[in-house]
């Protein structure tokens, strides 16, 4: 014998009239700086002397290559906002 199952029910779909005078606002949840790092890569081809001067640059600092990279767009993206606000 067959079980029964619950119909599914059918979606809401708006009116022509609902849908034209609905806002296009769209809600952005604010970013997060401390969000996992998986939104975008960059490679970045570099000649000998950026090379090593790179990695002179991170030895001193202590800081890795990539850190590097970071804190450097950090730094410089508050210095130009700060400088041409958004």
């Amino acid at each position: 014998m067959p079980k029964p199952r619950p119909r599914a029910e059918e979606p809401i779909k708006p009116t022509l009239d609902e849908f034209i005078l609905r806002p296009e606002v769209s809600v952005q949840a604010p970013l997060n700086p401390n969000a996992p790092r998986k939104f975008k890569t960059i490679s970045l081809p570099l000649n000998e002397y950026e090379a090593q001067l790179l990695s002179a640059v991170c030895t001193k600092t202590g800081r890795s290559e990539k850190n590097f990279f970071r804190y450097a767009l950090m730094k410089y993206a508050k210095q130009v906002t700060d400088e041409y606000p958004i």
